[in-house]
């Protein structure tokens, strides 16, 4: 067996990052510095938008600009029904209600035919989720949201520079978040950003996010410590030594997934934790300018990657690959196929050395967290029936080929996909075309 095993995670870096975060602890600018400032004014300018605020977290950007819209308390919020379920509890937590709506099981985005119906006379806001990095139908949703004067917040965590019809996510609403966690877009080890082109909100956000205490010196080297074994472990030879093995004994009892006890546990937020409340450092800020510089470079592997999958399965009868619509460019944080068993065909390929993943978002509108929200969303819960291949941008060619080959072996024997009702309906009746148009 080839000993080079490919994780389903890979972490975005430059070459040099170490070296300029030790430079930045010897100037005494680890902490505290002019590139967070910097970084903001970069950020927002490659988005052509004004202002941006960095944070601790996406979430946290988001919270502030919640509490900086200063929405009446118990308003309710719209979210899709497949999102982290971070992002609604942070609605809670600042003191609204969440409503969530179906989503389209072929595009894992908030479906704008459903989204009239959720609405009430105490509907706020829409905060549409650009899930996998794929964007939503933008132009309908904000034609509902001036329709019925709601404000729309863009959850951009999984999808900085995709693109809607040739124009960036995040610039469409009122404000916009994103998060530089280990797997996102812009990795900085942590933090997110705030977005708008409204001066009052953003001054009301920094005056948030700027009286929260500073991160400790210990605190950020734990940070990138925590962070860079972290993306030793998610390398060929880290995960070959320890991931593939775990994870191939786990294959040969049932659900085999390990990943559920990685994340954060789904809990109420009541109160945030202390490393929630800090401010964004300016070490980090130096890696997300280096990082915002490779941003297109890294993107543009990625669709390499998926138009090499969507390719290369298109004749496989038990897969159906992603359905992008043609004016949108997908920059595939998730590239995600449905296929008749997902459980059988991740169980076999991490036994030949490439891990799958089954699910990597919530259906929180099923969630024992949100109870009191719950809605029947049957396109959510569809999307529990899909499988993420590995697509991220540190993948040689070599490994993209492994991992398409891998997956028509572990596949070719399973029931073509119209024959099970459950996909079928998942994938029947969509408007969308097959995913080349996202991937060029």
């Amino acid at each position: 067996m080839n000993l080079r095993t490919i994780a389903r995670y890979g972490v975005r870096s430059v070459p040099g990052d170490e070296q300029e975060i030790v430079a930045a602890f010897r100037r005494g600018e680890a902490v505290a510095g002019p590139a967070v400032a910097e970084f903001e004014v970069h950020f927002a300018a490659y988005h052509y938008m004004d202002y941006a605020v960095a944070a601790s977290f996406g979430r946290m950007a988001f919270y502030y600009i919640l509490r900086a819209l200063d929405l009446p308390a118990g308003s309710e919020i719209i979210f899709p029904a497949l999102t982290f379920w971070v992002v609604p509890e942070i609605a809670r937590r600042a003191g609204l209600r969440p409503v969530f709506v179906d989503v389209n099981p072929a595009t894992f985005n908030l479906d704008p035919a459903k989204i009239e119906a959720a609405i009430s006379e105490r509907t706020r806001a829409i905060v549409p989720t650009h899930l996998y990095g794929q964007p939503c139908e933008m132009n309908e949703i904000m034609r509902i949201a001036e329709r019925y004067n709601l404000t729309v917040i863009e959850d951009c965590a999984q999808a900085v520079g995709a693109r809607y019809r040739g124009r960036l996510v995040g610039t469409f609403g009122a404000a916009s978040f994103f998060s530089f966690q280990l797997l996102k877009g812009i990795n900085t080890y942590g933090g997110g950003m705030a977005m708008t082109n409204d001066a009052q909100l953003a001054a009301r956000v920094r005056a948030l996010a700027e009286a929260e205490p500073t991160q400790t010196s210990g605190d950020l080297i734990k940070r990138f410590l925590t962070g860079y074994a972290a993306r030793i472990g998610v390398s060929p030879k880290g995960f070959t030594f320890w991931g593939f093995p775990l994870q191939t004994a786990a294959s040969f009892f049932g659900h085999y997934d390990l990943s559920k006890h990685i994340w954060e546990k789904i809990r109420p937020l009541d109160p945030f934790p202390r490393f929630y409340r800090q401010r964004y450092s300016n070490a980090q800020a130096i890696l997300g300018l280096r990082a915002l510089a490779k941003l297109d470079e890294f993107n543009g592997r990625t669709r390499e990657h998926a138009l090499r999958y969507t390719r290369g399965l298109a004749d496989c009868r038990s897969i159906q690959t992603p359905r992008v619509p043609p004016d949108v460019e997908h920059v595939y944080y998730q590239y995600c196929i449905y296929t008749s068993d997902p459980e059988r065909a991740s169980r076999r390929a991490i036994r030949r050395g490439v891990d799958f993943e089954t699910t990597h978002v919530d259906v929180c509108s099923a969630l024992p967290l949100f109870t009191e929200f719950a809605a029947a969303c049957p396109g959510a819960a569809a999307t529990e029936r899909a499988l993420q291949l590995p697509v991220y941008a540190r993948l040689r060619p070599t490994d993209v080929e492994r991992v398409l080959r891998v997956v028509r072996q572990v596949t070719g024997d399973l029931a073509p996909l119209a024959e099970q009702s459950a996909v079928k309906q998942t994938i029947s009746g969509q408007t969308v075309t097959a995913g080349t148009n996202g991937a060029r």
